[in-house]
């Protein structure tokens, strides 16, 4: 790495190879850090170098991301990656072709050594006395390596257009590639490492295949065993069998992680024996229909993560977005006032009091009336209500909606009906 003086030095020692090759091609001729004239005055030999371009390395332009932390504070080191665009113009006797042979030797020098040497880049610092004291180009890990740019016509009077009333000379552009400037600050250095892990154990290698969810299954338990398997329901619900189908679920211990998305809350469940095998993992859900497994659980997305541990090494799958819906067991019948109709609408597991809460009816969507506080009773007033018989509603809470249908008691197959709880008629 270094500091701001490296464009600087880079041009310097660019100068004095420049200065080198023209010098050896044409006598007395010499390099000059200028832009190209605007006027001729003589036919000195003479090569006018100009950084007329200074770009990003596409390379390595974010090798040094992420350079801060959330808070602000400086994590590592910023470091820009440049690439130097220069032109070379050369001047001199077109009668002698001096600048055709300044040219041809300014290439071959640059062709033969297109690497910036470090003893070039000492050199070039103390022959410029005071003005690049300090520069430490030298050290850099990354050397600089010229390469000529292929410039098409269009490309280079574009170019030389920029240099107001500047005639056209004989040019070549090469780039400079890369110089790495580092920032003044500094990063705070990490504490040491004490200990590595549990016990000082260092890494554990733990060889084999990680468990993979692939998909999952939600049914009713009286389904269960049965083939081939009815349809999954779009979202699990109290009373529901979630099955959680992968590869290398075994293990001697198998949980499995349930994270709220919106309420941050996690539970895991520890899988009994029977219901695990290296494809599937059965859950029941609340199938006790009980209040702890009402408290416990809330309608919203969950992130599904199956925990395997071997050996006291525990191994986590990959994750499985699980949408949690609602159960609506009652509609209070409608009270219309005037053009307003009220509906009250109990439900289960309750609703938290961040979450947000609206009833879907026909092509409408009502927000909850009541503040949303943890219960399971809801009020909703539809303004201008419509005259509906047997019309479907459904509880949205945190995006995911009330199932409309139930399955009918009996044997498997399973026959699904629209849920008498979840039809409203407003007269």
């Amino acid at each position: 790495m270094s500091n701001s003086l490296a464009i600087a030095t880079v041009t310097a020692a660019l100068r004095q190879i420049t200065h080198h090759a023209v010098s050896s091609a044409v006598s007395g001729a010499e390099a000059l850090i200028e832009r190209p004239l605007s006027s001729i005055s003589d036919d000195d030999p003479r090569v006018r170098l100009f950084l007329y371009q200074v770009t990003p390395n596409a390379a390595l332009r974010n090798d040094d991301l992420p350079t801060r932390a959330a808070s602000g504070s400086l994590m590592k080191r910023p470091t820009a990656a440049l690439d130097l665009h220069y032109l070379l113009a050369f001047y001199g006797n077109e009668s002698d072709l001096e600048p055709q042979r300044m040219l041809g030797a300014v290439i071959r020098d640059l062709h033969a050594q297109p690497v910036l040497l470090r003893q070039v880049i000492v050199n070039a610092i103390t022959s410029d006395g005071s003005l690049l004291t300090g520069s430490n180009l030298a050290e850099a890990f990354e050397q600089i390596k010229f390469t000529p740019l292929s410039l098409s016509l269009e490309e280079l009077s574009k170019l030389w257009s920029v240099f107001f009333q500047a005639p056209y000379a004989l040019s070549v552009a090469y780039q400079g590639t890369v110089v790495l400037i580092d920032s003044e600050e500094n990063a705070p250095l990490a504490a040491p490492v004490l200990r590595r892990g549990e016990a000082d154990r260092g890494v554990n290698l733990a060889l084999g295949p990680f468990p993979a969810l692939e998909s999952f299954h939600i049914g009713a338990p009286e389904d269960e065993g049965w083939r081939p398997r009815q349809p999954s329901y779009p979202s699990a619900q109290l009373g529901t069998v979630l099955t959680l189908i992968g590869r290398n679920l075994g293990g001697e211990t198998v949980s499995v992680r349930f994270h709220h998305i919106k309420l941050g809350v996690t539970r895991t469940i520890v899988v009994a024996q029977n219901d695990k095998t290296a494809t599937e993992i059965k859950i029941g859900i609340g199938i006790g229909d009980d209040a702890a497994a009402r408290a416990a659980w809330a309608a919203g997305f969950y992130i599904v993560t199956v925990l395997i541990e071997n050996g006291g090494h525990p191994r986590a799958s990959n994750q499985l977005p699980l949408p949690f819906s609602s159960r609506i067991s009652g509609i209070a019948p409608s009270v219309r006032a005037g053009r307003d109709v009220t509906l009250t609408i109990t439900f289960d597991p309750e609703v938290r009091s961040t979450q947000r809460a609206s009833l879907i009816i026909m092509d409408r969507e009502i927000e909850a009336e009541d503040p949303v506080t943890e219960t399971g009773e809801l009020r909703f007033i539809i303004e201008d209500a419509p005259t509906v018989t047997d019309a479907i509603v459904r509880l949205r809470i945190d995006g995911v909606d009330s199932l409309p249908f139930r399955r009918q008691p009996g044997p498997p197959p399973a026959r699904m009906v629209f849920d008498e709880n979840q039809k409203i008629t407003i007269l």
